[in-house]
């Protein structure tokens, strides 16, 4: 069968997935309005449904677990707004309700029988992106008592901060159809931005695949420390490659709801034995009171951040100095485009034979333009000595990083290790379809392993009038500054949120969440220091 009557095929069963009443008529949605818009306009959700899939998980599992809402009914709404949410947006791979209804049936009859709950998610409707298999994290979100009722699409190779396939197509943005979904996970960042489900307890990140579909809609994402998560049935083009892992975390609403996902995900309570990671484990740790010190990277000498992002970061450092925080300016410890030329080094140590091949026997080629990536990095297949080569420079910045956070810029600070870093997700707020968009600001933490909190800021507006782009400005000699500062203009983004990351120190996971909800608790709720 050759490639185009596969894509006819899968497409077409995708499509026959979606009950016939949940379809929408066509000329409905207008092509040019805000997806989030369009999710109420084509009337299909009726107003209870509308304003129970605009609940956090944390609220709809309170309400599930109280008896004040059964399994089933929450699942039928999702179920609803997530079919209208492919449709507008063309997130998912597969849609599968009657598996869903079985399991929403069964766990409510349990209830009703019993009292107990099954787990900490029991009722909780989710999507699972595509590349997981019969994955030890699916296991663990079962056991829990969560209802799988969808896959949620990701990009070609699965190495690209955009969402597109010529399997499944492109996926379009909460905000803007100008603009991507993001990558790797997508398909999850905007199925969880238009609330066609509560969270996506299990993206994946090996260079920004969780943080930068959250940043680009406008959510809250946690990439954990990577060497503290199973990875058992996680599918790969370089399964091998164990220099960069992947790490797998949550895209939400809120700093709750990340913290609910983040204790099972680094826990996994019903495989304590996994072998892929350490024993799991948590550190309750209570959000702090004392004061707090930031490091706080406006950019990393390789692309200019766009405006507004900048704003973002030097607002919200306003807001914390209020509240009584310490702020002071960080500077990287090395250059970071070595370290980002470092990076692709090492995620393609094969010169990405694995990933050109399964590009050629799919007869998918050539390789969709976003994935410039293995062009521009001239990635190449290592010898066993540069291998190594690479992997102690690694360790070095390892080690380089670690001194420079625990001196703190002490001679413009107090002299104490920051407690995080605030830095950007990306050098723009959103990705134009097909632009290969610079990945330092997210796969930096992935080298060092750093975890790492994507939060929204809070009432920020993309303005022409503040967020002008200054016409002095002289890029800088590499493959991406040119690029992503010609085609910024603010009208182009306008709307579109803007989001900041939060990089904590590693195995501190517990730790960097607790401080995450200090920052909303200031940037959210304007917690100014009392005099």
């Amino acid at each position: 069968m050759d490639l185009s009557s596969i894509i006819a095929e899968v497409q077409e069963r995708r499509a026959a997935s979606i009950p016939y009443e949940w379809k929408i008529a066509e000329g409905k949605v207008d092509p040019e309005a805000k997806p989030i818009d369009s999710i109420k306009r084509v009337g299909i959700l009726n107003n209870k449904e509308a304003e129970l899939t605009e609940k956090k998980a944390t609220e709809i599992l309170k309400e599930i677990h109280s008896g004040e809402l059964t399994s089933q009914e929450v699942l039928e709404a999702f179920l609803k707004r997530a079919a209208v949410a492919h449709q507008i947006t063309n997130c998912l791979t597969e849609f599968f309700p009657e598996e869903a209804r079985l399991v929403a049936k069964s766990l409510d009859e349990e209830f009703q029988k019993t009292g107990k709950l099954v787990g900490p998610l029991h009722g909780l409707p989710i999507a699972i992106k595509d590349m997981y298999t019969d994955a030890s994290l699916v296991k663990v979100m079962k056991d829990a008592g969560a209802i799988i009722f969808a896959k949620t699409a990701m990009p070609q190779t699965g190495m690209a901060l955009e969402t597109n396939s010529n399997l499944w197509g492109r996926n379009l943005n909460t905000h803007s159809t100008n603009f991507g979904s993001g990558g790797s996970s997508g398909g999850d960042g905007v199925l969880v931005g238009l609330r066609g489900a509560p969270a996506a307890p299990l993206a994946s990140d090996i260079g920004g695949s969780i943080r930068a579909p959250a940043a680009f809609n406008g959510l809250y994402a946690l990439r954990p420390t990577s060497e503290r998560i199973p990875r058992k049935g996680l599918r790969s083009t370089v399964p091998g490659q164990i220099s960069i892992k992947t790490s797998c975390g949550p895209i939400a609403h809120s700093m709750q709801d990340l913290k609910l996902f983040a204790n099972l995900i680094l826990t996994h309570p019903t495989l304590p034995f996994e072998g892929s990671c350490p024993p799991g484990s948590w550190r309750e740790v209570d959000t702090p009171s004392r004061k707090l010190k930031f490091g706080l990277l406006l950019t990393d000498g390789v692309v200019q951040p766009h405006p507004p992002i900048i704003r973002g970061l030097k607002e919200t450092a306003e807001k914390l100095t209020a509240a009584g925080h310490d702020v002071v300016e960080f500077k990287l410890p090395f250059d970071a485009w070595e370290a980002s030329l470092l990076t692709f080094a090492l995620y393609w140590q094969t010169g990405a034979a694995e990933a050109k091949a399964n590009i050629a026997e799919s007869g998918e080629s050539p390789i969709l333009p976003y994935a410039k990536n293995l062009e521009i990095y001239d990635t190449k297949a290592l010898s066993t000595q540069e291998l190594y080569a690479l992997n102690t420079k690694q360790m070095n910045h390892k080690w380089a990083f670690a001194e420079a956070w625990q001196d703190a810029n002490s001679e413009n600070g107090s002299g104490r290790p920051f407690d995080a870093i605030l830095c950007p997700v990306s050098p723009m707020a959103a990705v134009p379809h097909d632009f290969p968009v610079y990945w330092g600001y997210t796969s930096l933490w992935n080298l060092l392993d750093y975890p790492s909190v994507v939060m929204p800021v809070a009432d920020l507006v993309i303005d022409p009038l503040k967020d002008g782009k200054p016409r002095d400005y002289v890029p800088k000699d590499n493959p991406f500054d040119k690029d992503n500062w010609e085609i910024y203009e603010s009208e182009r983004w306008q709307g579109q949120p803007v989001t900041l990351q939060v990089v904590g120190r590693p195995y501190m996971d517990e730790e960097l969440i607790a401080v995450c909800e200090a920052i909303d608790n200031v940037i959210h709720r304007n917690v100014i220091k009392e005099e």
